[in-house]
């Protein structure tokens, strides 16, 4: 069990010790990777007024409960996306991506040969510096949650515009998802060269240890179309990404289960992770139970809960007594004055750091 932790804006610490917050168009010159290391090199987790400000979603996260300290490049950042040539800005501390400018033609005629591009290499970057600078306090892990290809083809072509082109264009959306899929590969594979071991094993962003290099992906735009059609054209380049590593997760929503029996049909899929959505819980959730509980007949799951969707103790062991403990992950977040209240003993509440 571990607690997720409150998140803090996404700001670019600057060498002079400024920070950017917001951005018409992140670049990538705009990153001061050493000095974005530097503020967090001798951080300390701590509770205030009932909730754990950590630097998490962006270059660390303490180990609280059962989950480990990781680091990893930035979280929020879109990279294959900006890879791809979506604008990204920055909006008060958060990152809003925007379709692609251009034809999507464009992007199918470039392909994926990412290595020498400044994203790309910022990316790596981050993985070296932190590496060597924080992954004794941090364990490094590659992974991002990386955006799947469904996903990707969608920023790529609007999101309104992919729900027409899967019926309309399919070949269009296979060549698009070809080149999105070796994007991510490409990044896959760079990423956990950059990675070293630790304790033998392998950190992943849900911050568990896994035996071997872990990819964690997602099709988030799943929950907008049927699952014959996510079977038909997106689920081969989503089995490719899933297969490129020993071990993998792969993220889903509540309105996503839909596609849960196809990825449980996956031998090479270690895990599914699962963020319990917003209301109305009291329809939804004893569909969401049931796949839960099919999931975990065949497949380890990470469940992620937090306010409004799980907003009290009793809710969330309610929630755990209706499902099998065997291969579950349970991640929860709660408001400030639920966790006032937690009994001294609440597993979530203990907050640690490697030596």
């Amino acid at each position: 069990m571990s607690t997720r932790l409150a998140p803090i804006p996404f700001l670019l610490r600057q060498s002079d010790g400024s920070h950017i917050r917001d951005a018409e168009r992140l670049q990538p010159d705009m990153f001061d990777v050493a000095a974005m290391v530097d503020q967090v090199a001798d951080w300390e987790p701590a509770w205030e007024d009932g909730v754990l400000r950590d630097q998490g979603q962006w270059l660390v996260h303490a180990g609280v409960g059962d989950g480990i300290p990781l680091s990893f490049a930035p979280t929020k950042m879109p990279w294959i996306e900006a890879m791809l040539g979506c604008p990204i800005a920055l909006v008060d501390g958060e990152p809003w991506i925007g379709r692609y400018p251009g034809d999507p033609e464009e992007v199918i005629r470039r392909g994926a040969n990412f290595e020498h591009t400044p994203w790309f290499q910022l990316y790596l970057e981050f993985l070296r510096q932190l590496q060597a600078r924080l992954s004794k306090r941090f364990p490094l892990t590659a992974n991002t949650l990386i955006r799947g290809a469904g996903d990707l083809a969608a920023e790529v072509m609007g999101v309104q515009e992919a729900c027409v082109a899967w019926i309309e264009q399919p070949q269009l959306m296979a060549r698009l998802l070809r080149v999105v899929t070796d994007a991510v590969l490409q990044m896959v594979e760079a990423g956990n060269k950059a990675v070293q071991p630790f304790q033998g094993g392998y950190p992943e962003i849900y911050a568990s240890l896994a035996p071997g290099p872990v990819v964690s992906t997602q099709d988030d735009h799943s929950a907008l179309i049927s699952a014959k059609m996510y079977r038909q054209q997106i689920l081969p380049y989503a089995r490719e990404i899933i297969e490129s590593c020993p071990c993998s997760v792969f993220h889903l929503h509540s309105g996503g289960l839909h596609i849960a029996p196809l990825l449980c049909d996956i031998p090479a899929l270690s895990a599914i992770e699962v963020g319990i959505d917003s209301p109305p819980a009291e329809q939804r959730r004893p569909y969401e139970v049931q796949m839960l509980r099919m999931i975990l007949e065949r497949k380890a799951v990470i469940l992620d809960m937090g306010p409004p969707n799980v907003d009290s103790l009793a809710e969330y062991e309610g929630l755990l007594a209706q499902l099998p403990a065997g291969r579950l992950w349970a991640r929860v977040g709660f408001e400030p004055a639920v966790y006032a209240a937690l009994p001294d003993d609440f597993p979530g509440r203990e907050v640690w750091l490697l030596e």
